[in-house]
């Protein structure tokens, strides 16, 4: 398999784990604490098609982004491609550092009642996008046995 398509695989595994953790903590968030608009919405039409759309959407958004940055995370990689480590790319984790810094400050005066969910989310990111996917550049470049 060529190297690009082994970065693409890396970055639609670590994007598909982020896209159905998100969507599954969005929609417990709705079922659970809809949004008063949302539930008075909800008895006037049907949103199932809104929330279905939004699903999709939000999914293959999180799949773009992590290929995007596992072609990141490849090009920033230095020295030895071979082992994998907690931190192997402390280049490519500062620029996720200051992405979820840039994210999260609007993000804290927007959702207000909600900086806990939304704390979560962004840890997630970071573990995901910070951690995993430089790690699985790295392995899926590693020679096959």
């Amino acid at each position: 398999m060529e190297e690009p398509l082994r970065t693409i695989i890396a970055g639609m595994i670590g994007g598909a784990f982020m896209g159905m953790v998100f969507v599954t903590h969005i929609a417990l968030l709705l079922v659970y604490s809809p949004p008063k608009t949302l539930s008075e919405r909800a008895a006037e039409s049907n949103v199932s098609n809104l929330v279905t759309l939004s699903a999709l959407v939000t999914f293959l958004g999180w799949n773009v982004l992590a290929i995007a940055m596992s072609f990141a995370a490849q090009a920033t990689l230095s020295g030895d491609k071979t082992q994998i480590s907690v931190v192997p790319n402390p280049v490519y984790l500062f620029i996720v550092m200051f992405i979820v810094l840039f994210i999260s400050i609007p993000a804290f005066i927007f959702f207000r009642d909600r900086k806990t969910h939304l704390v979560g989310e962004l840890l997630l990111f970071v573990g995901i996008f910070g951690f995993l996917i430089p790690n699985l550049v790295i392995a899926v470049q590693r020679p096959q046995i």
